[in-house]
């Protein structure tokens, strides 16, 4: 076949250096630091084989796992024999890994270690030097490529939860050789505009997705953590997935472990603040019923007390008293006048039974001289004396005439 003549179609050319490439490198051994190392619910590992100039993508199937010692991590060097292949699908290159070796860590994994380690000697990632992040940051600046789905993952998730804060995107390579200077030149030009009065910013936020150690490089420099810290801006690191960790992780004043988790970490739910607003209005306007309520029974005991306690009351319970005593007393002397009115009658019945007058009404009389002296033998009147005779009506005055 004239290859020159020959039009292959895609899959025929991928088919092809497959071909090639499996009868060329049928079982090799390969020499390679670990580094984006993943594992989906299908079981392989997929990860990049690395060294200073090079990478080649590489998978190991979930049959060869068995027979490896332990799980492999980002930073491993490994030895791996198997062959070179095409995946043809996306016409990738990939070594397909039959068995693995431990060689103990790469020189970036260790190089990233070190300086992790020399930054955290010098106080650089102490958290007492952490400065405190706004509750409800109003405006937020995003360090990051604005054509990078991580930005786009922050905003969405930004504006679902808290449409009124304000995002803005300061442009910055987040890969490649420049790009850890273009991100220190970020946070500084942040930091003037921001001291000239010209940017009105709470946070700001460098922004990355996942990716492999090397994409992720940029983020690792040593003058970007400095420059993180130089920052009067708080600064918060949300770069990678998850079980990605980088240095400006350490030296932000907040790691997110993605851009979407960045903007759940730093911005209000506001649905979730409603919600908590209904439920605490609901719960003071209990409280204050139940407060009201309460003051409401104090207040009536202690107007219960005054009005019993006033003086007022007090003269009208006296005055009850008083008047209660008075109807008493004039009851008792009543009493007493009646008995004193029997005891007299009594007496005076008594009396009008051995009176004289009573002796007098039954026709006796009673004779006394002028002097007022008693007659009560004749020998003590003289013939021609005139004597006093008292009767039942009235005296007579008589003369004695004689005497027997």
């Amino acid at each position: 076949m004239n290859q020159s003549q020959h039009v292959f179609s895609v899959a025929e050319l991928a088919a092809a250096a497959r071909t090639v490439l499996e009868g060329c490198f049928a079982l090799i051994n390969v020499a390679g630091e670990i580094s984006g190392l993943r594992q989906p619910t299908s079981g392989h590992l997929y990860f990049t084989l690395k060294d200073e100039d090079a990478q080649l993508k590489a998978v190991l199937f979930r049959m060869q796992r068995r027979y490896l010692e332990r799980q492999p991590k980002d930073g491993d060097c490994v030895i791996c024999r198997g062959r070179l292949s095409v995946y043809e699908q996306r016409g990738d290159c990939q070594f397909v890994v039959d068995a693995l070796e431990f060689q103990g860590a790469g020189s970036l994994h260790l190089a990233f270690e070190q300086l992790k380690r020399r930054l955290a000697e010098e106080g650089l990632f102490d958290a007492d030097k952490k400065r405190r992040l706004p509750p409800f940051p109003s405006h937020i600046t995003l360090v990051t490529s604005p054509s990078g789905a991580a930005a786009h993952d922050f905003i969405r998730v930004a504006r679902d939860r808290c449409p009124q804060a304000r995002i803005s995107v300061c442009p910055a390579s987040v890969q490649g050789a420049n790009a850890a200077a273009e991100l220190r030149e970020a946070l500084a030009e942040i930091n003037r505009l921001a001291a000239l009065g010209r940017l009105q910013t709470e946070i700001i936020v460098l922004c990355r997705g996942g990716g492999s150690a090397e994409d992720l490089a940029a983020f690792n420099d040593e003058q970007l953590a400095r420059e993180i810290r130089r920052s009067a801006i708080p600064v918060v690191s949300a770069v990678g997935h998850e079980i990605d960790f980088t240095i400006a992780d350490f030296a932000a004043d907040l790691r997110a472990p993605t851009p979407s988790a960045a903007a759940e970490m730093l911005l209000p739910d506001n649905a979730a603040l409603a919600d908590q607003a209904d439920g605490l209005a609901h719960r003071l306007r209990r409280a204050m019923n139940t407060l009201l309520t309460d003051k409401k029974l104090c207040l009536e005991r202690l107007e219960h007390r005054l009005h019993q306690q006033s003086p007022a009351q007090t003269l009208a319970v006296q005055e009850q008293k008083l008047a209660e005593l008075e109807r008493r007393l004039a009851q008792a002397m009543n009493r007493l006048i009646s008995r004193k009115e029997q005891s007299l009658a009594q007496t005076a019945e008594l009396l009008g039974t051995v009176s004289p007058l009573a002796t007098l009404a039954r026709g006796y009389a009673a004779a006394s001289k002028k002097n007022g002296a008693v007659i009560t033998a004749a020998a003590q009147a003289d013939i021609g004396e005139e004597i006093e005779v008292l009767l039942r009506d009235g005296w007579l005055r008589c003369s004695v005439v004689g005497k027997a």
